[in-house]
């Protein structure tokens, strides 16, 4: 078990030209001396910029901007840390931590603590602090990068706060923000990688809200009153006002701005505010450069109540953000300290995007009294506290060989979608398929059945049944705009289709089942790994379009495809495929979301990531030899705002010529344009 020894920073205004610095340390004492920063704040705008630029352009390490981070840390431990007695007791507090003899590991909070209320200095809470740099640790290394330190903000705020435990269950909500032209997040991959960390966690009760309104999101905490919030969204700040601001939607779809001054109202009046409040949004952190905005959102929401809060300082890509919420949230699940998972989510983006500088992207604020194990639920009669700061009670986290308890019913309707195209299904998952998700609900059967246009094969019908598919006001997307209800997705459809269905959900969270051994279930999960897919990629010549291959229920046959796609069109090639095809090779729930993350990245690295028009594709063309459920997922990653115009390719009968009869445009179908194209 790691504790923590802490050392408080206090800021005050001295001169014009100068502040006051007050260091306290628990173990070594009390000092203060006058500093001066001399870094402007035209400077410091400057290089905000300057580290966005390089993180939007590359994602990868610029050794100006590196060099820049580098002085900064120097020139920041410079500045809290002058010569004499505040270095010394900070220093005798780093000495009792790092060379202590005890078994324990110990470790030092750094509190950095801000007034809000104080004008003069409110811009220095915008500093990049986890970029500092202390030569008595390490002098080349950051100190947010070292597992022994923690950075934390505090703001000095009397609202309020109560103790961070909770009464099981555990209350877990996933707000997925969007609105109209502000999607392109990687919604479902995050999702499932939380859903994934938590369920370690016996007493777990995880909800999610779908593109809410402010009102639907008001609704929410009042009804649900969560004890975790995870936003992942749009965010922005205003450099004229300071202000920062999230993005929602209105009633029409369009985006509506949640500023922070109306987070400070969402939470106003509550009898209290999440325990833990976690912000994917670009900019959230920031919006206090200007005295006069009404500041940023992590802000407002630790004057709302919060007891911690992690928020994004710059754009941050899906890649980073979800090995940050990968290793945060499995961190956080094993009990560690909030500060403790928010390293280890650090130290996982270095290691994903190793030459990147998106590890000083996230900041953490935390009230005082909210350190240690945030997530600790209320103790018993027969559980204690311990070790001030860092202790953590004996309680129901605990693994035990006790059987897991049963699942909560749900007060939510439950949905299943049932497609049929090419052939009936004559079963139908049931609670023994997904215990979980049934939780004692009697679900309610949506059937979209395209079986008499298209059993036959017949494909003069087939545009008018995609047409019916993605109608606006058609069954489908009525369903997935039932936000308040938990949805399943399974059936026969042709592959095309079931991609369709997924980009249709845009991003709504759907568990989908698999046909395994005449149900439709999933296989329970096992130590044995399944087999891995892999990567091919190959750039060619002149052409304009990506390809993309998945080869899992059968080989792609590239000479297949050139027949309707040749390779003078074709400037990337991206082909992912098992080393052993066939029917049933995916049969764990686990398995699917393994392969689409991947297929995820794969996109997010070689599509994304290449800003010059010149060698970004203007099409992308999909040929999968897959299940329907990864075929669903299929269709939920090409949802990606960044994505150019997509087309799913579907294989024929082994009589007909060619092999590939039609292709399907998912943004034509979604728009309602004409969206078939068949092969002749």
């Amino acid at each position: 078990m790691n504790s923590y020894k802490e050392v408080h920073l206090h800021f005050t205004q001295s001169r014009s030209d100068s502040y006051r610095v007050t260091v306290h340390s628990t173990s070594v004492g009390t000092a203060s001396a006058p500093t001066t920063l001399r870094l402007p704040l035209s400077r410091l705008r400057e290089l905000q910029l300057q580290i966005q630029e390089a993180l939007l352009q590359s994602r990868s390490c610029d050794a100006e901007v590196d060099a820049e981070l580098a002085r900064l840390g120097d020139e920041l431990y410079e500045a809290i840390c002058p010569p004499g007695r505040v270095r010394e007791v900070l220093t005798l507090s780093l000495g009792s931590v790092l060379f202590s003899s005890d078994e324990q590991q110990q470790r030092l909070r750094l509190f950095l603590h801000f007034d809000p209320c104080d004008s003069e200095l409110a811009w220095l809470a915008e500093f990049p602090w986890d970029v500092l740099r202390i030569p008595p640790v390490s002098p080349t290394r950051h100190a947010a990068l070292d597992q022994r330190l923690s950075i934390v903000r505090s703001l000095d705020v009397t609202q309020p706060s109560r103790l961070p435990t909770f009464d099981s269950p555990l209350r877990v909500l996933l707000v997925r923000a969007g609105a109209r032209g502000y999607g392109g997040l990687q919604y479902q991959a995050e999702q499932d990688r939380i859903t994934d960390a938590l369920s370690s966690i016996s007493g777990v009760q995880c909800e999610s809200l779908d593109m809410p309104t402010r009102q639907e999101l008001r609704d929410k905490l009042r009804v649900f009153l969560p004890h975790v919030l995870h936003f992942i969204g749009h965010g922005k700040v205003d450099e004229d006002t300071g202000s920062g601001w999230v993005y929602l939607r209105d009633e029409q779809g369009e985006p509506a701005p949640l500023r922070a001054q109306d987070i400070a109202e969402l939470f106003s009046g509550r009898p209290t505010a999440p325990r833990l409040v976690v912000l994917n949004a670009c900019q959230s952190a920031r919006g206090t450069l200007s005295v006069h905005g009404h500041g940023s959102v992590a802000g407002a929401l630790v004057s709302g109540g919060a007891a911690a809060v992690i928020a994004m300082q710059f754009a941050i890509s899906d890649r980073a953000a979800m090995a940050f919420t990968a290793a945060f949230y499995t961190r956080l699940a094993e009990r560690a300290p909030i500060d403790d998972a928010v390293t280890e989510g650090r130290l996982a983006m270095r290691s994903k995007v190793p030459d990147s500088f998106e590890w000083c992207t996230p900041a953490l604020y935390m009230r005082a009294g909210a350190a240690g194990v945030l997530l600790q639920p209320a103790p018993s009669n027969a559980s204690t506290q311990t070790e001030e700061g860092g202790g953590r009670a004996q309680d129901r986290l605990t693994p035990s060989s006790e059987p897991p308890p049963a699942p909560v019913p749900s007060q939510r309707p439950l949905i299943l979608i049932r497609h049929e195209a090419y052939m009936p299904t004559t079963e139908q998952p049931g609670p023994e398929d997904a215990p979980a998700l049934f939780a004692g609900r009697e679900p309610r059967i949506v059937a979209i059945d395209q079986r008499v246009g298209l059993e036959q094969r017949d494909w003069r019908n087939l545009e008018a049944e995609v047409k019916r598919l993605a109608a606006r006001d058609g069954e489908l997307r009525r369903t997935f705009a039932e936000r308040d209800a938990d949805i399943g997705y399974y059936g026969f459809p042709f592959v095309p289709l079931a991609v369709l269905a997924g980009y249709l959900a845009k991003n709504r969270q759907v568990h989908v089942f698999e046909y395994i051994s005449g149900r439709f279930q999933w296989e329970p999960g096992s130590d044995t790994p399944p087999p891995p897919l892999n990567v091919d990629v190959q750039t060619r010549g002149a052409g304009k379009a990506a390809r993309i291959c998945v080869s899992v229920s059968a080989r792609i046959d590239m000479d297949e495809c050139r027949h309707v796609f040749p390779d003078s069109d074709v400037m990337l090639d991206l082909h992912f495929a098992l080393a052993e095809t066939g029917r049933g090779s995916v049969r764990r729930e686990a398995q699917l979301k393994a392969y689409v993350q991947l297929i995820r990245e794969t996109l997010d690295k070689h599509i994304t990531a290449n800003r010059e028009p010149a060698r970004r594709p203007e099409s992308v063309h999909l040929f999968a030899a897959v299940p329907v459920s990864l075929a669903f997922y299929l269709g939920d990653a090409l949802t990606a705002s960044w994505l150019p115009e997509c087309f799913v390719y579907n294989y024929g009968l082994p009589s007909e010529r060619p092999r590939y009869k039609w292709r399907l445009s998912l943004q034509a179908a979604f728009e309602g344009r004409r969206s078939i194209k068949i092969f002749k």
